[in-house]
């Protein structure tokens, strides 16, 4: 966590959720906990505890919840209003068309980027057509990024980040 974990995805039990939601409460690092059975069914909810200072940090998502909407609940949450999907090139992202519409309704400005599998190429293509002002803006805008990547392609991603 000292190296900047901006944000943790688990799909445990109901106390071990509860340990992770004490611990990223504290960090006050966003936690997106995933509910469900072995075979993909929705369980039933767990009780996750409230914060004593009010502040939620942790967003629990049964499925069949569409991807969509987590994410709009996760940047109400985080209060962004301009972000970068990553996405790997077998994504497809016309399943984003909801998120994008709903998205721009509430005035949020969304930048999509395809990543190939050759990760460095993406970084280099971009960084050396950029100035160094718009370097600046992009490096800010890298902190607030969804990524829908493969386990093996968003490890290189954040390891080139």
């Amino acid at each position: 966590m000292n190296q900047g974990i901006l944000a943790l995805v688990s799909s445990t039990g109901c106390a071990a959720a509860n340990a992770l939601q004490s611990l990223t409460d504290a960090m006050h690092i966003p936690h997106l906990f995933i509910q469900r059975n072995g075979d993909g069914t929705p369980r039933a909810e767990c009780q996750l505890n409230p914060s004593p200072d009010g502040e939620r940090y942790t967003l629990a998502a049964r499925p069949p919840v569409r991807l969509n909407d987590v994410m709009i609940t996760l940047v109400s949450e985080l209060r962004w209003h301009k972000f970068i999907i990553f996405y790997d090139s077998e994504y497809d992202v016309r399943g984003l068309r909801g998120f994008l519409d709903q998205a721009s309704r509430m005035g949020l400005d969304v930048s999509l980027q395809q990543v190939d599998r050759n990760v460095t190429k993406v970084f280099s293509t971009l960084f050396s057509t950029m100035r160094m002002e718009e370097l600046n803006r992009y490096r800010d805008t890298l902190r607030r990024a969804i990524l829908l990547l493969s386990p093996r392609t968003a490890q290189v991603f954040i390891h080139q980040v």
